[in-house]
């Protein structure tokens, strides 16, 4: 605008300033300044009554209401980003009749505006899924599940999206357009963010299939992992090893690799006990009548050895065998006894739960000798108290085992050795 039109203007501004005498130069900078200044005093009204009325009034509603995710969003400050939009509407509105006189300098100012907008509502929208992602990460039934990467997720998003829409304020392009241009581009993004990709679907699935959550013990074997899982973000899940040491998993691994998650013990309040003793097979034998009677003596068999064997005699009885030759009949064997007594002394053991399985089994022969299987569960799940029950139980069986005169198998030691050729070297 040259000096001519200047003096030519119909601004109310200008006709004011033109009768005080200002000189032609000064007096377009002078008319912009003096309407900026009554813009911000509207726009600073407006924002004055948006966050002392508007925000007071909903602020004491949104306390008196009996849900809690509105409390969510007053204290992430969601409303006050949205009080924040009173001056912005106000600005926009206004700006045509202020500056209607200034046709070329109303577009950057159009522009600078909508720019401003864009960042409140950005801004607005971040507040809300960070207000969002609190509430969800407070309700029990989301606790452990990776919240915090899905909402991550959702403000990238935002920002990508504010980004498309600025620029395309700023060429005055159509946001499809912009759009539109990243599709060539697509192939690169997504090689230089397969990590990321991946670790979004994966958290996607780990949330759908509830398949680890904060505070689960997991078993990774292929990464060496046991221990606690301490965090599950984008990409990596964090996981504090009982020796304290922390293994970073990646994320997709949960998906596509196999691991152990032992909540559902948790979960139960019991853990299994799932051990064997190795009989050796050469003593294994049927009873005597001297073994028996030193059984029954036993207080957690005396019972069942008893009843066991009135069944025997009457079956035997029946059938008329020639009972001078041991295999001929019924017998009990030391090893059927000593299951019976390793079943009794769980059932009545404390430490043990008697609402799950409880189960004394004998397993295929191998190379070793005859494997009886223990198999039930204790009532923790306390590492430590687990590891002394599981301890007391053993010790107890392996030197209960004499008295049924079984020999538990272990290999041959130094000692064992020089036990046999010791006589050899006396007798040389």
């Amino acid at each position: 605008m040259n000096e001519q039109q200047l003096l030519d203007a119909k601004h109310w501004t200008n006709r004011f300033l033109e009768q005080s005498g200002l000189p032609s130069g000064a007096l377009l900078a002078i008319t912009i300044l003096i309407d900026l200044i009554i813009l911000f005093a509207l726009s600073w009204l407006a924002d004055l009554i948006a966050r002392k009325i508007i925000l007071s009034v909903v602020t004491r509603f949104v306390r008196k209401t009996k849900v809690q995710w509105d409390d969510y969003l007053l204290d992430g400050k969601f409303f006050q980003g949205l009080a924040h939009l009173a001056p912005v509407i106000i600005i926009k509105q206004t700006l045509p009749y202020v500056f209607d006189d200034f046709p070329n300098f109303l577009p950057f100012l159009d522009k600078l505006t909508s720019l401003y907008a864009l960042a409140i509502v950005v801004l607005i929208f971040a507040r809300l899924f960070k207000s969002l992602e609190r509430y969800f990460l407070d309700q029990n039934k989301f606790q452990g599940k990776p919240i915090g990467t899905v909402f991550q997720v959702l403000i990238v998003l935002n920002i990508f999206f504010g980004i498309i829409i600025a620029i395309s304020i700023l060429t005055n392009t159509n946001p499809g357009t912009l759009l539109g241009a990243f599709a060539g581009t697509t192939a690169i993004l997504i090689l230089v963010f397969q990590d990321t990709i991946n670790g979004v679907l994966a958290n996607l699935q780990i949330s759908m299939y509830d398949l680890i959550k904060i505070g689960d013990w997991v078993t990774f074997d292929k990464f060496g992992a046991d221990g606690d899982v301490v965090s599950i973000d984008l990409t990596t899940v964090k996981i504090q090893n009982f020796d304290k040491t922390i293994s970073t998993v990646p994320t997709r691994a949960f998906v596509n690799d196999s691991f152990v998650n032992w909540r559902g013990m948790a979960a139960f309040k019991a853990r299994r006990i799932k051990r064997n003793i190795v009989i050796d097979i050469n003593s294994i034998k049927h009873m005597d009548d001297a073994l028996l009677d030193r059984l029954s003596k036993v207080h957690l068999i005396k019972d069942y050895l008893f009843d066991k064997q009135q069944t025997i005699n009457q079956q035997n009885q029946k059938t008329g065998v020639d009972l001078s030759i041991p295999i001929n009949g019924r017998r009990q064997t030391n090893i059927g006894a000593f299951r019976a007594y390793v079943t009794a002394y769980l059932k009545a053991h404390p430490d043990i739960s008697q609402t799950a399985t409880t189960m004394v089994r004998q397993l295929q022969p191998n190379q070793f000798g005859v494997p009886v299987e223990v198999y039930c569960f204790s009532n923790t799940t306390v590492w430590l108290e687990y590891e002394r029950i599981q301890s007391d139980i053993f010790d107890h069986l392996y030197a209960a085992s004499a008295y049924f005169d079984l020999i538990l198998y272990q290999s041959p030691s130094g000692k064992d050795i020089r036990s046999i050729t010791q006589p050899l070297k006396t007798e040389a």
